[in-house]
């Protein structure tokens, strides 16, 4: 016997269209739940770049900085923690642009990047340890690694969003 069979409550025959109204509303509250998790994990179309641009930016300004000492040191430090301060408001920001909040559970956030975090963490490292071994700069190689990092951020941002989107026109 099915589940949604075992469920229902015997009515007498004239209630049954009631019945049938009530199963119908509870299907739809469940679908617009549904729709309503998906648009949450749905990230703006600006994140990724801007992602990509807030990973990049402060390894170029430490690369500009290396050698010239002095305020260029500071600069590259500030710089280095606007970026930090940059990505945890990115984050914030794209959680508040959805227009929907749903709050997950941390282990539910955790296992939503098990394996798009690792992925592009192990390619920045992968380019950069390529820059490394061709003999390029230490800068050019850091620069490189947070540049194919932050291209890969983008890169999942596109392809969760792409999956969300298939997701929402099914439940349509």
């Amino acid at each position: 016997m099915s589940s949604s069979l075992e469920n229902r409550s015997p009515l007498p025959e004239d209630g049954g269209g009631t019945a049938v109204c009530a199963e119908d509303a509870l299907k739809g509250v469940e679908r617009a739940r549904e729709r309503a998790r998906l648009k949450a994990g749905l990230a703006p179309a600006w994140y990724g770049p801007a992602a990509a641009v807030t990973l990049v930016v402060p390894s170029v300004v430490q690369a500009w900085s290396r050698g010239r000492g002095g305020w260029a040191t500071a600069v590259a430090l500030v710089v280095s923690l606007l970026g930090l301060a940059a990505v945890f408001a990115l984050v914030r920001a794209a959680r508040r642009a959805g227009g929907v909040r749903v709050t997950r559970s941390l282990s539910s956030r955790l296992s939503r990047g098990r394996f798009a975090l690792p992925a592009v963490l192990v390619a920045g490292l992968v380019a950069g340890g390529c820059c490394w071994a061709s003999g390029a700069g230490a800068a050019t190689t850091r620069i490189t690694a947070f540049a194919v990092a932050g291209l890969g951020v983008w890169g999942v941002c596109l392809v969760r969003n792409a999956a969300i989107g298939r997701a929402l026109r099914e439940l349509a």
